[in-house]
C-alpha cells in the first residue's frame, strides 16, 4: 500500500496491482481511508463501510483497478 493525496486534499491509501490481483481472487476490498483490507467484498464494490475505521471508503479490487487507483 502507498499513500497519495486525493482531489479533496485528504491523504488516502492505494494498493499495488499485485495486491489487487490477490484481493480479487479472495473477494477482498481495500479501505482507501485507513489502508486495511475488508473480507467478503464484491470486485465492483464502491463506498462500503470499513469495519476498522468506519469510513465509507471500501472499494473492490477490480473497481480500484478500473478507476486507476493502483500503482
Amino acid at each position: 500500500m502507498r499513500q497519495y493525496k486525493a482531489r479533496n486534499g485528504n491523504m488516502q491509501w492505494m494498493p499495488s496491482v499485485k495486491e489487487c490481483e490477490g484481493a480479487d481472487e479472495n473477494m477482498e476490498g481495500f479501505c482507501l481511508a485507513c489502508g486495511e483490507t475488508e473480507p467478503s467484498v464484491e470486485p465492483d464494490a464502491r463506498r462500503y463501510m470499513c469495519s476498522v475505521c468506519g469510513a465509507d471508503k471500501v472499494y473492490g479490487a477490480a473497481e480500484l483497478a478500473l478507476c486507476g487507483i493502483v500503482y
